[in-house]
């Protein structure tokens, strides 16, 4: 009987007959059977029973479910039976997961397990610390050990070198190295010196490094040993001053840049900031979540700093009169995705811009309960202390800010309600502010990015009478020449208050508001100088956004936090 009615809801899925609810992800429309959905899925369950819409990519929010691995999910369902490749068992798995089906997971665990061979054992690792499948890892690794045991010297040297690494943390990375050793202690243990100094002690988090590290006897015995690892100790031991004393030992173990959505302001009444940090998977065209910030912000300001994430001010809630604006500092740490308080600024910030010259941040004009700011903050960096420099001619809040050659621009904003088209230039050496060109449109709310050597000043929008009007135009600003250009390619469409952020040879923007659609946009478009051209990123962000803030920096190959 049950095999009569699989076969049955089978043929009445392939003829699409009485199919009542319809799924969506990545564009891709899936007509299905509630019934069977709900009878295998708890999520489905739930989801059902709250009276929900299900669409991947609409208001429930983008669940992360490719079209792919929904497809042969379903096709399990309706079939008993689920085609498995390397290629595909990810997202079976990501989609098994998401929708609360253990029977695939289960299915997907023992095609890994079973698949595992030398030729492809670096993958179903990296697979397997991605899901947290322990026992394939173990399994998996086992290959790995194997082979490493059999090289030489210099192939050891070489795979401790590559990128990416072969294994998903410095700790399997060391305890390999040590397996190498102690293999063939007599005539390998000299090489234990050049073998630790390849090593990223500083990756390593610090209990680990006690327990895992210090117990190994030539770690304690040796000298050059006994200095990385006492290096390592003292770099956590002072976490407030690690953004001062990256070396090689603290550089995660990847040369690629990531662009990072921090924060924002979705569309809806109640208003609330995101907490998100979202981060752009280039190889899946996909947004994906990253981690979690300590508070919902938007209209703040995010600066990298060797490989940090600084977060400072914005506002825990809309208010046009910047009533919830905060003045908090943290910094976030991609190694061990983890945050930590830094001193906050001396005033409360929302609608400024920050940034990084040398060993200092800035914090530059904004708006709070007492009105629009010209107040100048400057952060150093080694002191850990905030300090007052000269600030704006006049005070400004939704302008924006980039640096060139040592200096910072400011330009556009809004004046005691006015919006305009100056342009500042602050030299931190003299402690001065010149005013330069002014830009040919009135504009706030906008981005201003710098590449090769040119400024580039990009959306926002600006009042005629008691409207809204985006800005279409983009302007090209020349430092040396001290003149503005309008370029022959406008913007594709309206954004107020995207990111922004410069990532290879494009600079990028990451929701806002377009006044004309009058929507939130959720979608990635990106200007070449170059070329002149503007391209839209496949994958939106988990939910329509403005006032985010961009950066870009490198993660770990594997992020098994998200």
């Amino acid at each position: 009987h049950s095999d009569t009615l699989l076969h049955g809801l089978n043929l009445l899925w392939r003829k699409q007959l009485f199919c009542d609810v319809t799924l969506t992800a990545q564009g891709q429309q899936f007509h299905c059977h509630k019934a069977v959905l709900a009878s295998c899925s708890q999520y489905f369950r739930s989801l059902f029973s709250s009276h929900n819409v299900i669409n991947n990519e609409g208001s429930k929010g983008d669940q992360g479910c490719s079209s792919v691995g929904l497809r042969l999910v379903l096709e399990y369902l309706y079939t008993a039976n689920v085609t498995l490749s390397l290629d595909t068992v990810e997202e079976v798995l990501s989609v098994s997961k998401i929708l609360n089906i253990p029977q695939i997971t289960k299915l997907s665990v023992q095609f890994l397990n079973d698949q595992i061979s030398v030729q492809n054992y670096k993958q179903i690792c990296k697979i397997a610390a991605l899901h947290g499948l322990d026992e394939t890892k173990k399994l998996a690794n086992k290959y790995l050990v194997e082979d490493v045991l059999l090289l030489n010297f210099e192939e050891m040297c070489a795979m401790l070198d590559a990128l990416p690494p072969p294994v998903e943390s410095e700790l399997a990375l060391f305890q390999m190295s040590v397996l190498w050793l102690e293999h063939d202690r007599e005539t390998r243990m000299h090489y234990a010196p050049d073998l630790m100094k390849r090593l990223r002690f500083a990756l390593i988090p610090a209990p680990e490094l006690v327990e895992r590290v210090q117990s190994v006897d030539f770690m304690r015995t040796d000298p050059v040993c006994q200095k990385l690892l006492l290096d390592a100790m003292n770099y956590h031991l002072m976490p407030f001053r690690q953004h001062c004393r990256q070396t090689v030992a603290s550089r995660i173990r990847s040369n690629k840049k990531m662009l990072l959505l921090v924060g924002g302001l979705p569309p809806g009444p109640d208003r609330l900031p995101s907490n998100l940090v979202q981060y752009y998977d280039d190889e899946k065209k996909t947004w994906k979540i990253l981690t979690i910030m300590p508070y919902n912000s938007a209209h703040h300001c995010v600066v990298e700093v060797e490989n940090f994430l600084l977060l400072l001010g914005g506002e825990d809630q809309w208010n046009p009169n910047g009533k919830h604006s905060t003045n908090f500092v943290s910094r976030y740490d991609p190694r061990f995705n983890s945050w930590i308080q830094l001193p906050p600024m001396q005033e409360r910030r929302a609608s400024f811009f920050a940034c990084r010259l040398d060993k200092h941040l800035y914090v530059i004009g904004g708006r709070n309960e007492s009105g629009y700011l010209s107040s100048v903050e400057s952060y150093n960096l080694e002191t850990n202390e905030w300090n007052y420099v000269s600030s704006l001619p006049q005070p400004l809040a939704a302008h924006a800010g980039a640096v060139h050659n040592g200096k910072i621009y400011i330009s556009g904003g809004v004046h005691n309600g006015e919006y305009v088209s100056w342009l500042y230039c602050y030299d931190p050496v003299m402690d001065v502010w010149a005013r330069k060109q002014d830009m040919n449109t009135k504009r706030a709310i906008h981005a201003l990015a710098g590449m090769n050597d040119r400024l580039y000043a990009i959306g926002g929008n600006h009042l005629k009478g008691f409207s809204h009007l985006d800005v279409m135009l983009v302007e090209c600003y020349d430092p040396k020449a001290d003149q503005w250009n309008i370029l022959q390619t406008p913007i594709l469409e309206g954004r107020s208050g995207p990111g922004c952020a410069v990532l290879d040879d494009s600079i990028v923007l990451v929701g806002g508001y377009s006044w004309s659609m009058g929507a939130y946009k959720s979608s990635t478009i990106g200007y070449s100088p170059e070329k002149g051209t503007w391209t839209e990123l496949e994958g939106e962000v988990a939910e329509p956004l403005a006032g985010p803030a961009c950066a870009t920096v490198v993660l770990p190959a594997c992020l098994p936090f998200n």
